[in-house]
């Protein structure tokens, strides 16, 4: 706790005004006790609102900024996030393997029935050749 001392100037004024020293003094006494508890309730305040802006300022901080919980939260939630792509990748991966084998049989039987028309479509054409009409007579005759 540190003293305050009126300056040697304004006791004077008080020793002239009151023409008394002993009642400058005691006025004077008074003055710096009052002085002093007016610093004191100024300290405790200053200490009382630094509490109470710390106090603000964590709580802003806390809305503002995201707290381990948070962080926690997000990575559980891009853990489940990843789970449910890798299922979805799983899931694709399985009905394009299902319909590769579909279109792979759809396929095998257009190849089938395209080699099938093509015989066919040789056969008749052998058929239609006047030529080769006369070759089979010659060959086997009717």
């Amino acid at each position: 706790m540190t003293t305050y001392t009126l300056p040697r100037e304004a006791f004077e004024l008080l020793e002239e005004a009151f023409e008394n020293k002993k009642k400058a003094e005691i006025f004077a006494k008074a003055i710096e006790s009052a002085i002093e508890a007016i610093d004191e309730k100024a300290k405790e305040s200053i200490v009382e609102k630094k509490g109470h802006i710390k106090i603000e300022i964590r709580e802003e901080l806390r809305k503002e900024l995201a707290s381990k919980e948070d962080i926690l939260l997000l990575k559980k939630d891009i853990l489940l996030v990843n789970k449910d792509i890798s299922l979805l990748k799983t899931e694709f991966e399985e009905r394009f393997k299902s319909l590769e084998k579909e279109m792979n049989e759809r396929f095998k039987s257009l190849n089938f029935k395209l080699n099938i028309f093509i015989a066919i479509a040789l056969i008749a054409l052998t058929f239609a050749n006047p030529t080769f009409v006369k070759l089979l007579e010659k060959i086997f005759p009717f």
